[in-house]
């Protein structure tokens, strides 16, 4: 199977900034069993079966997990407005101050001093994005605005991308001047507070996406964000303590993609093609590989030589949907018909991760119900029998309910390491 060029752009969309160079098919391991975790990585303990890739963990104790469906939010909508205005604010005063003189040094000057502040820019906010992070950790503030606040981060690191591609393009103007290599070291260092889950609530929080739901992750090491779009388990986590910019560079850009891939067995040996990218100065690395069933984006501190980034895309349904994990099963009576069984199998996962429900009868086939998890309701199950969900951390109930019969199991998390 080739790999698709609409799956490439999106991948590439995905690892912004990255200056792109196209790679052959990782060559084949000889086992696509994840491996135990390397470099610290915590890449495959909460995997549930050797057939799919292994996911990377925020260790042993996270400080707080929740879930949150988030909406419209008319003040962060508001905001969020106010930084797109603040950008344009900000290139129109850019071109007026380059067109106010003919001297290349002042522009050059000028264009300087507007990449300090686009670094200033940065920099609050990754400080936002920490006291956040903190706040949410430690209780003082709800899930609800902790996402909402990622959210409106993931929007203004938009803009910045804008001003950053404003200066870059401006530089390209001036004789024996170049800003490319600067450009992409921004970029670099906005990848610890971009990602699709935040992107997606951003557009939720400005009523440009329909609400899902969001399960989110803290500790000291980093953040979880994961739900499902569509068809699609969508999980990013970012590990802070995997990432030290003043590190010595230990691995260049061709010996990337084979650092990454060390962690990911499965990866390497379903690969169906992939683009490595960099990120100026900030000795980043990432990858972007399509695989037989879905999509890995990750990215490499080349100092530290650990993952501290990594975005995952999983098919749930079709013939090369993520394998289910192991199930537990309940059965109960029909109330209508005393011949006929309800069958509830719920295929566990990591909190988080994706989770099976399917109802069936007592041939095997299967039924529509409603469903909830922890008490809550999340939906039916489709002609197939199948609903797919975010799975809880700690121990939690399924119960699922077809006419009048309805089927409970109690189940807990794969254990992560």
């Amino acid at each position: 199977m080739r790999l698709i060029p609409v799956m490439l752009a999106l991948l590439l969309a995905l690892s912004p900034g990255a200056v792109a160079m196209q790679a052959s098919a990782p060559s084949t391991l000889a086992s696509s069993a994840p491996a135990p975790a390397q470099n610290g990585n915590d890449t495959a303990g909460p995997e549930t079966s050797n057939n799919t890739t292994a996911v990377m963990t925020l260790g042993p104790d996270p400080a707080r997990s929740a879930f949150d469906t988030p909406s419209l939010a008319l003040g962060s909508s508001l905001a969020m407005d106010r930084d797109g205005f603040r950008t344009q604010l900000s290139v129109n005063a850019l071109d007026a101050q380059l067109a106010d003189t003919d001297s290349v040094e002042r522009k050059k000057q000028i264009l300087n001093r507007y990449r300090y502040h686009i670094e200033n820019r940065i920099i609050s906010l990754k400080a936002t994005d920490r006291q956040a992070t903190q706040a949410f950790s430690n209780g003082t503030i709800s899930e609800s605005e902790y996402l909402r606040t990622l959210g409106r981060i993931d929007a203004e690191a938009e803009q910045v991308r804008k001003v950053i591609k404003a200066m870059e393009a401006r530089a390209e103007n001036i004789n024996s001047f170049n800003l490319e290599n600067e450009a992409h070291t921004l970029e670099g260092k906005l990848a610890t507070i971009e990602g699709p889950v935040r992107d997606r609530i951003s557009r939720v929080v400005r009523g440009e996406a329909s609400p899902t739901k969001v399960y989110v992750s803290t500790a000291e090491t980093g953040i979880v964000l994961s739900t499902i779009d569509g068809n699609t388990y969508v999980r990013e986590i970012v590990r802070q303590d995997h990432r030290d910019p003043s590190a010595t560079p230990q691995i260049s850009f061709l010996e990337a993609p084979d650092a990454i891939l060390a962690n990911y067995p499965w990866v390497r040996a379903n690969a169906l093609g992939s683009n490595t990218g960099s990120y100026g100065s900030t000795n980043i690395f990432s990858l972007a590989v399509t695989h037989q069933r879905g999509q890995l984006v990750a990215y490499i501190d080349g100092g530290t030589e650990k993952i501290f980034k990594e975005v995952h895309y999983k098919q749930l349904f079709g013939g090369h949907s993520v394998p289910p994990g192991p199930a537990v099963t309940n059965t109960s009576e029909s109330v209508a018909n005393s011949s006929e069984n309800v069958t509830l199998a719920v295929n566990r996962t990591y909190p988080g991760g994706p989770l099976r429900v399917k109802l069936t009868n007592a041939t095997g086939a299967p039924l529509q119900g409603g469903v909830s998890i922890a008490g809550e309701p999340v939906g039916r199950t489709d002609p197939n029998g199948i609903l797919w969900a975010l799975g809880p951390a700690g121990q939690f109930r399924v119960s699922a309910t077809h006419e009048d019969t309805t089927v409970n199991v109690t189940a807990t998390p794969v254990e992560q390491s």
